[in-house]
């Protein structure tokens, strides 16, 4: 997963996360604007408050304040993990940077390269379908059932200073990214990649690709190995698919004559999320495996290879024709261009994003979030009972409690103040 897939998915559908993981401001709407109400009116910082301009077009405090809040978070978790007091925000962070200037830019290499992603894919004719919204919208529903309800899910996003559009609005980053991603590395397209790419990068990167039929000897729920009849007849059952193999010249027809063997006998549990084969690098797969796959031409059927799970009959690809090491290829290419991109990019800075203290910023995000934590806590605390439903009937004498106190008088003492307290009789 690329890394803005992961960045918009962390922040638009991880909302499981404890309350100041994934702190900021993004967003504001016409009924309330949470950067405002956490700043305070004396700021003069709203969420329509523009922080930096890129290429032209305008990040507010909407668009920056969600980065913000979460480089500021992770500064001060990573302090307090160090056994550290407050942070001081002018001390040294590296490359002459104080802790302050770091979080800064940490927030504004996000907010910028978000931006330029989503223009230049909008730039590009690519869109956030009606598709992609469903597709939010589902997952976003699944989310607040997961954290507890809508209510709990609207002051999840007031504690992250983030709105619903805010939200929507980072997710959609993830979802052209990929649009540009499917598009424009097609074949026939300006950035499709060659033959000769796609097998310099496999070559580069150590990538090999194969497909395998396993014969398991040990059971696939325990681990535990057969008995030595059982492994033995596994044995025998895979050198009889190999002689069928072995047997056959023409390339195209050893492959299809594979690939019927495979799915008809094959016992692999990740044959079926994997069809076309598997693409790896040194060490994702056990090491008879890739030992095994790496002593073959493209296109040659291995010997039996017995592993811990059992015997392998191994047909090696070229990587160059693999639709996973395509779509790797395609991730770093696009990786590179959009760095390209924000390294090209325009950025100013506003006097308001200039004169931000990050201090006094983190200081009133975490006041805002125990303020609405509080709140929270005391909307949903058990209300007080109404004294009617619990009052003895007439006539009937009252329950004491451990102590011998009757419960009127405990109830009394709870609610009256000290000095109005009536003496019990």
């Amino acid at each position: 997963m690329n890394r803005f897939i992961k960045k918009a998915l962390a922040a638009a559908l991880s909302l499981t996360v404890a309350v100041g993981v994934l702190s900021g401001c993004v967003g504001g709407s016409a009924a309330k604007d949470p950067i405002k109400e956490m700043m305070g009116e004396e700021s003069g910082i709203t969420s329509e408050t523009v922080m930096l301009t890129v290429n032209g077009g305008e990040i507010t405090a909407g668009d920056l304040f969600f980065w913000l809040g979460q480089s500021a978070s992770e500064a001060a978790s990573y302090n307090q993990a160090l056994g550290g007091a407050e942070l001081d925000w002018s001390s040294e962070a590296g490359d002459g940077m104080t802790m302050a200037d770091y979080v800064k830019d940490s927030a504004k290499q996000q907010a910028v390269l978000y931006n330029v992603v989503a223009a230049k894919a909008l730039e590009n004719g690519y869109e956030f379908t009606k598709e992609d919204k469903a597709a939010y919208e589902e997952e976003l529903a699944q989310a607040k059932e997961d954290l507890g309800g809508e209510e709990v899910y609207a002051n999840w996003l007031s504690s992250n200073c983030i709105t619903d559009e805010g939200m929507e609005k980072l997710s959609q980053v993830g979802g052209l990214f990929n649009h540009m991603l499917d598009g424009m590395f097609q074949d026939g397209s300006e950035y499709a990649p060659t033959a000769e790419d796609l097998l310099t990068f496999a070559t580069e990167n150590d990538f090999l690709c194969a497909k395998h039929i396993l014969l398991m000897t040990q059971d696939p729920t325990t681990g535990q190995p057969l008995s030595e009849e059982e492994a033995a007849a596994k044995r025998d059952a895979a050198q009889a698919l190999l002689d069928q193999l072995k047997a056959i010249q023409d390339p195209a027809e050893l492959e299809k004559t594979f690939d019927t063997l495979m799915n008809e006998n094959s016992e692999d549990t990740g044959l079926a999320a994997n069809p076309d084969g598997y693409t790896f690098t040194a060490g994702q797969m056990v090491p008879e495996f890739e030992e095994a796959t790496r002593a073959l031409d493209f296109g040659q059927v291995s010997d039996l290879v017995e592993s811990d799970y059992g015997y392998h009959i191994i047909l090696r690809l070229d990587p160059g024709k693999s639709d996973s090491l395509r779509s790797q290829w395609a991730t770093q290419k696009l990786n590179a261009m959009v760095d390209q991109w924000v390294d090209e990019a325009e950025v100013e800075e506003t006097e308001a994003f200039t004169n931000l203290d990050i201090g006094e910023f983190y200081d009133k995000l975490t006041a805002y979030q125990e303020q609405l934590n509080a709140a929270q806590e005391e909307a949903a605390a058990p209300a007080d009972t109404d004294p009617a439903e619990t009052a003895p009937e007439e006539g009937a004498a009252p329950e004491a409690d451990a102590e011998g106190t009757d419960a009127a008088q405990t109830e009394e003492a709870a609610t009256e103040p000290a000095e109005t307290e009536e003496p019990a009789a």
